[in-house]
């Protein structure tokens, strides 16, 4: 998957919770961030720890 896909699931996801523009924003700008400071295996320990 790459990053414009992963960006776009959080971004639905967070409509579905009526989320607001400048919340989906923030999210958007962090994920760009976390993305390319963490490894897909990382985020997926992160997913299944949580």
């Amino acid at each position: 998957m790459n990053n414009s896909a992963c960006i776009g699931y959080a971004i639905l996801a967070c409509k579905a919770l009526g989320m607001t523009r400048d919340e989906l924003q923030k999210l958007e700008s962090a994920m760009l961030s976390i993305l390319d400071r963490y490894t897909e295996d990382e985020a997926e320990d992160a997913y299944r720890n949580n």
